[in-house]
């Protein structure tokens, strides 16, 4: 078996979310595991050396029959997906690995406002430990840190182009779909009508969105600080038991109450806005839709 859709990307656009949700339907089999990162991972110069970046790519999936072996036991599912949010990021190489094996999947694509989806990839790295300039800061060494071989994660303004890839998708596949985080965030019900509608299943099923997915900021105190934090292969370790053991939706509304995140200055909001308005106004044009409220 193999999967006939995948989410690829955007990180921190709601991917995690979706993949829980579509995961309870039950027509829809998921992988075994969110982000093997398969076809992103084959032409990666691997491993990332940024903080932490080594327990990220330890759970990559390189080999064809580990793959493979994500969607054993699916057969009795209409339809298969998995979901790797970095495998948007990484088009240029990612589209035709896909093809080559999957040939023309249905593709979802969930997207926010850019400069939102940066400050939160930066609350993401914040929340590991991984993280320790400000923002502002952390800005200005984007492209040094590329230039390191850092994970794609560290890359918050680059991170949230969009056009070129979603242009590139489409122009490959023939079925590609687009979610605003907006929308799934203010009306999940609408959305993943439209979602089941486009994966051909049972619209009239219920699903529990009450619980939102992979909370980030920076800790409320020393000790949820050090829990979360990547830097220690042995924490990591214990982390990594306590969500295999505990249900997802209770550590969800654990991390809502463990985190905080300061408000973005203007001036950095206003900043990104003139480096991402270009590719906002391309990007509307092509989804025909009206993107201003991202300012």
């Amino acid at each position: 078996m193999h999967p006939s859709f995948i989410i690829v990307g955007v990180a921190r656009c709601g991917t995690t979310s979706l993949f829980h949700y579509l995961n309870q339907h039950p027509e829809i089999g998921m992988s075994k595991r969110k982000e093997p990162k398969y076809f992103s991972s084959l032409d990666l110069d691997l491993p990332h050396v940024g903080p932490g970046d080594d327990t990220v790519y330890s759970t990559v999936i390189t080999d064809e029959k580990e793959y493979d072996d994500l969607f054993t036991n699916l057969e009795a599912y209409k339809i298969i997906g998995e979901g790797s949010s970095d495998y948007f990021y990484y088009h240029k190489t990612v589209i035709s690995r896909i093809k080559e094996k999957l040939g023309d999947v249905k593709i979802l694509v969930c997207l926010r406002n850019p400069i939102d989806r940066a400050y939160s990839a930066y609350n993401n790295l914040i929340r590991d430990s991984r993280e320790t300039l400000e923002f502002y800061d952390a800005l200005e060494l984007e492209d040094e840190r590329m230039a390191k071989n850092w994970d794609w994660m560290w890359h918050y303004k680059k991170g949230g182009l969009y056009t070129e890839a979603l242009k590139h998708y489409q122009q490959e596949f023939t079925q590609v779909k687009v979610i605003l985080f907006d929308d799934l965030q203010s009306n999940p019900k609408n959305v993943l009508d439209d979602i089941f509608v486009f994966l051909d299943v049972d619209r009239d099923v219920s699903i529990d969105v009450s619980i939102k997915y992979s909370h980030s900021g920076k800790p409320r105190n020393k000790l949820i600080e050090k829990l979360t934090s990547r830097n220690n292969r042995y924490v990591y370790n214990i982390r990594e038991l306590v969500i295999k053991v505990f249900p997802r939706r209770i550590l969800e509304l654990l991390a809502s109450k463990l985190f905080r995140k300061d408000d973005l200055s203007q001036e950095i909001r206003e900043n990104l806005y003139l480096y991402y308005h270009s590719d906002i106004e391309e990007l509307g044009n092509l989804l025909n839709r009206d993107l201003t409220f991202w300012k």
